[in-house]
């Protein structure tokens, strides 16, 4: 398994349905909805200093906003990441009166308070630096504004500053580009170029990623419906091949899900500091990153997970959103004859050996969401219990139906719920985020789906596992090609307390006596930075971790493997005499 894409982080910190709304959907008021414009202009981008800007404006139509209230808003951190909140230029704001002078709030977001009563059309202008520097905080989303090969890329929730209001609004996005030269294009979660978005809320332009510049892309006869990739600069590897997998898999996926329209999905590749490997599913699309030494191979696990969440999203919890993805991410391909079995038996071992070697592996799923930054233990736990526990009741339910029926069926059931009734991918997001107790698709109604499927109630496991109990599917839960064994790993563990990881000045606390950090030469006090995703080294018990440490004045490199007691982990091998074609399940 790669790095972790960070879907599951903005439950924690958002809403998980943002992330994978549908653009196109139409409520009753889109034919009176006024009309937002959106201009973006890059500027010139510096590669070798790794500095350009963005200058953004908005035109927010019939705003009414009291003297004293927020006309806008930005959080200061959205997932761990730094916004442009406290770094924005030049920023002005103006109606028909003239300008509309703005004080500053700071709460867990960044308010312009309106100096005066606000009302009718407004318009906002504001620069957007972009600065290459890797991240203070350390792991994060890739969202910030980054620059490479002459272009631009990011995310809207880092940058855009929004109107409290939550009406509706059409959007027309619009590009200014020239001052990126004659080669230069742009793209985003919507479409190529400008483009129009029907009548919806305002944050849609957060889930959204835009990028500008001599992009490349494949295949190279863009449009807008289906399929499309595009990267700037060039990685350490040709993403050709791996865009062309991923397309096929894609128009795969479309026909398991029954969704006959093959939605728009884009894939947007940029290199990244401090999580290669890693991304973050948004609108209608992905933002996947690399690093100097990415395999493209490792790439498809995670490519295909995110996909899999283009179809499956629900009001259900964190351990289901990101299991069944889990549970998919290497099994469609593998029916799809994109993905040999081998392949797949990794795949399952790197979680499996994740999950049982993880000291943290009985911590109650209500404590996730309040842990989940500050230890890579606990934020790897929705992705690998709930992916195993899945992965268990798809054996139950083969079983008990005597193979007629699987996991897919309550899947495809569960997202039938979801637009049960007419219902659109926009109004779905709104009615589960804004009632997630009644929400059909609950793990309550997951629950009856299960036990309809099995003839018992499914409740006294699925409390267990979501109190921390181990979860461990049957030897044969893989089908007859594989087979429970079990193996040695030495347990992961940093070696001091994880808490000294989070935040933007990383000091070193509660150094272990005898661990391998200790034994490297790391200290208390010391001041550290890294570059490596924590959640990939945790499920790789070779991989090295490097520290860049700072003490007394100076500054070196500490590297040490961040290992500690050998334990027993559950694997599956390869059952002697079964041919390759029985392991399609």
């Amino acid at each position: 398994m790669n790095p972790l894409s960070f879907r599951a982080c903005r439950k924690v910190v958002l809403t998980i349905a943002a992330v994978v709304l549908t653009a196109g959907s139409v409520p009753a008021s889109a034919s009176v909805a006024p009309l937002m414009i959106v201009k973006l202009t890059p500027g010139a981008m510096d590669e070798n200093r790794g500095v350009g800007h963005l200058d953004v404006t908005l035109r927010i139509p019939e705003m009414d906003v009291p003297a004293g209230a927020p006309l806008l808003s930005l959080p200061l951190v959205v997932a761990n990441a730094d916004t442009i909140a406290t770094t924005v230029e030049a920023l002005t704001a103006t109606d028909g009166r003239g300008a509309i002078p703005l004080t500053i709030k700071d709460d867990d977001a960044r308010y312009w308070l309106a100096g005066r009563r606000v009302q009718g059309d407004v318009t906002v202008t504001y620069r957007a630096p972009i600065d290459d520097t890797p991240p203070a905080r350390g792991s994060a989303p890739p969202y910030s504004l980054r620059t490479e090969g002459g272009g631009f890329s990011g995310v809207g929730n880092v940058f855009f500053l929004l109107p409290e209001a939550s009406k509706p609004y059409r959007i027309a996005l619009r590009w200014d580009l020239s001052a990126m030269g004659k080669d230069a294009t742009a793209t985003s979660s919507y479409g190529e170029g400008d483009v129009e978005i029907e009548a919806g809320p305002a944050g849609r332009l957060n889930d959204t990623v835009f990028m500008a510049g001599p992009m490349h892309r494949e295949p190279s006869n863009v449009v807008n419906g289906g399929f499309s990739s595009a990267w700037l600069g060039q990685p350490p590897f040709d993403p050709r091949p791996l865009m062309t997998w991923t397309m096929k898999l894609h128009a795969w996926m479309s026909v398991f899900f029954k969704d006959s329209s093959e939605p728009p999905y884009r894939v947007f590749i940029r290199y990244n500091p401090i999580n290669a490997g890693g991304g973050t599913a948004l609108t209608r699309s992905f933002l996947t990153t690399y690093g100097a030494r990415t395999d493209p191979e490792s790439l498809k696990s995670t490519l295909s997970h995110e996909m899999v969440h283009t179809w499956t999203h629900s009001a259900a919890g964190m351990w289901y959103a990101e299991g069944i993805a889990v549970h998919y991410q290497a099994l469609l391909p593998l029916r799809a004859g994109l993905l040999s079995p081998a392949d797949y038996l990794a795949d399952l071992n790197e979680t499996a050996r994740r999950y049982y070697s993880n000291s943290l592996n009985t911590t109650p799923d209500d404590q996730i969401a309040a842990r989940f930054w500050e230890d890579t233990r606990i934020r790897v736990l929705p992705y690998d219990r709930g992916r195993l526990y899945l992965d268990m009741l798809d054996a139950q339910i083969r079983r008990v139906s005597g193979g007629k029926r699987s996991l897919d069926d309550v899947v495809l059931e569960m997202n039938s719920l979801d637009t049960a009734g007419g219902l659109t991918s926009d109004e779905v997001f709104d009615r589960n985020s804004r009632h997630p107790g009644a929400a059909p698709t609950s793990d309550e109604a997951f629950l009856k789906l299960v036990a309809k499927e099995l003839g018992a109630d499914p409740r006294p496991g699925y409390s267990a596992m979501m109190a921390g109990g181990l979860v461990v599917p049957d030897s044969d839960a893989y089908g007859p090609c594989f087979t429970r064994v079990t193996g040695k790993v030495r347990r992961f563990e940093l070696g001091f307390d994880p808490k000294s990881l989070v935040g933007g000045v990383k000091t070193i606390r509660g150094l272990i006596p005898g661990s391998e950090a200790a034994r490297a030469g790391i200290r208390n006090g010391d001041i550290v930075t890294y570059a490596v995703a924590l959640d990939s080294v945790q499920g790789d018990p070779n991989q090295t971790l490097t520290f860049r440490v700072t003490r007394d004045g100076g500054r070196f490199p500490l590297t040490y493997l961040p290992r500690g007691d050998v334990v027993d982990v559950y694997q599956w091998a390869r059952a002697p005499g079964v041919p390759d074609s029985d392991c399609h399940r």
